[in-house]
């Protein structure tokens, strides 16, 4: 463009001035219009695409989704997995007047095999061991017996924690309930109590006295991707220690799940949080928890959302009961 343009006609500014508001009404209304498609772009679980997948492997492996059965009618060669063995690690710290009665603190030891599990599930892992030492130098020890547990297969099904509890299933009525860190490198910002809406209030005060560690919420929700679900279909509060990780969705099961994604601060703080969780359950003057009978356990199940996956990998064990209870909007 000539320098002189402006000079010799300054009229034509004006059209440059003008096409300002222009641009600027066609970028508003682009970003409106981006906003509204992804607000109302469905996700894959949205559009069915899980429920389908979850009825196809039903439909093809019957008796290898159950928790227990054989897994003979499925090709394992297309899963690329096989059959192995495989066991829990397990220690305790007994408790001094209940020994019986017993509080699980899990987390899963298996991880995937692209990288190090340094994020799924290392630091909880880590966090396992660090609270059973933590108690132990102590020299305190609780009323009732914490169970330090790390779960194995956890990536195939829950195999390690549905195992226990078939396991230990005449002792479940002198459980607890299990607490679980297993949701990346974040640090712990809320306690979901399994679908146990009868405990937020008796858990509220106690994680309101961890504030000057960071403020924790407590809800009901039960968390179903991680060894705290065979302990909610059993009637006990599944208690995971949900995390705050948006790295978590770009290192866990893949090549980035290295050691450098864990902080140590974060690690040692959720460590911390573990111990004094399960001490606090475990050593409190009235137990925290019994089992629900069957009939309130599926209502709550079918409440918090989990019939449907349930049914569909055939781990269901209520029937019909529950059967008009809806599933809770969040």
């Amino acid at each position: 463009m000539n320098v002189d343009t402006f000079k010799n006609n300054p009229s034509i500014k004006w059209y440059f001035v003008a096409a300002i508001p222009f641009m600027l009404a066609i970028m508003a209304t682009y970003f409106t219009m981006k906003r509204v498609v992804e607000r109302s772009r469905q996700t894959p679980y949205q559009r069915g695409v899980y429920e389908n997948f979850f009825q196809q492997m039903a439909a093809q492996g019957q008796t290898f989704l159950t928790a227990t059965g054989d897994s003979g009618s499925w090709n394992t060669a297309d899963l690329f997995w096989w059959p192995a063995d495989s066991a829990n690690v397990v220690g305790e710290i007994r408790g001094r007047e209940n020994p019986e009665q017993v509080l699980v603190v899990g987390a899963h030891l298996d991880s995937w095999d692209l990288s190090e599990g340094s994020t799924d599930n290392g630091p909880g892992s880590a966090s396992v061991l660090g609270a059973a030492d933590t108690i132990m130098r102590s020299g305190m020890k609780p009323r009732r017996t914490i169970r330090f547990v790390l779960f194995t297969g956890e990536e195939q099904g829950l195999d390690g924690s549905f195992a226990y509890v078939k396991q230990h299933q005449s002792e479940l009525p002198d459980h607890l309930g299990d607490l679980v860190l297993d949701e990346g490198q974040g640090p712990v910002s809320e306690f979901q109590m399994g679908g146990r809406d009868d405990l937020v209030a008796t858990f509220q005060p106690f994680s309101k006295s961890l504030a000057n560690i960071r403020e924790i919420k407590v809800n009901e929700k039960v968390e179903s991707g991680t060894d705290t679900l065979p302990f909610s279909m059993a009637g006990l509060p599944g208690i995971n220690m949900n995390q705050d990780s948006p790295e978590y969705k770009y290192t866990h099961h893949s090549a980035a799940d290295a050691l450098e994604a864990v902080k140590p601060e974060v690690l040692t703080q959720n460590s911390t949080l573990m111990a004094l969780t399960a001490f606090w359950i475990a050593d409190r003057p009235d137990r925290f928890a019994t089992p629900w009978p069957a009939e309130r356990t599926a209502k709550m199940l079918r409440g918090q959302g989990q019939y449907d996956i349930l049914k569909a990998f055939h781990l269901w064990p209520y029937g019909d009961l529950g059967a008009g209870e809806k599933p809770k909007e969040d």
